[in-house]
């Protein structure tokens, strides 16, 4: 049976004040029994403002390309808001399970809307705004920029 249910088409103002960003509890087991996190669903403007600030020029091509460990760490950072950590603690948790973390950073970005794929098309799309800001053409053969196998990041 065809859903044949109208959908409610809100005025511009009604989306502003639509309440979107969401927090919510995430489990970590591997931390303990009944451990988490509160995360904090990312704004458009967060997410686009963290794989801008994960870019970095490659010192053999110079190419802009993303920095996967960064970006990792900048949705970690910016994700969870309870505990709140540092760029620094981020760096120490490098040494605790990689499937907390891994639990951690798909949940954050689960709960923003970026995907695997999406994180890949932004990324090609913030190389090109970059280069053509720089005067450079973007690379035609632009591997994975936003993904490892795996991502997040399991190394």
């Amino acid at each position: 049976m065809e859903n044949t249910r109208k959908l409610r088409i809100l005025t511009a103002e009604q989306i502003w004040a639509a309440s979107d960003i969401e927090e919510r509890e995430v489990a970590v087991p591997q931390w303990g029994d009944g451990a988490g996190v509160v995360i904090r669903t990312l704004s458009q403007k967060q997410a686009s403002e963290l794989r801008k600030r994960a870019m970095r020029r490659n010192p053999l091509n110079g190419q802009q390309e993303m920095d996967n460990d960064l970006l990792e760490a900048l949705l970690f950072v910016e994700g969870v808001v309870e505990p709140k950590f540092t760029m620094a603690d981020y760096g120490r948790l490098q040494d605790k399970s990689m499937a907390a973390i891994s639990t951690i950073l798909k949940a954050v970005m689960d709960s923003s809307g970026l995907t695997e794929a999406s994180l890949k098309e932004a990324t090609k799309s913030t190389e090109a705004e970059s280069d053509a800001q720089d005067g450079v053409s973007a690379s035609a053969g632009t591997e994975d920029d936003a993904r490892r196998d795996g991502w997040p990041n399991e190394r």
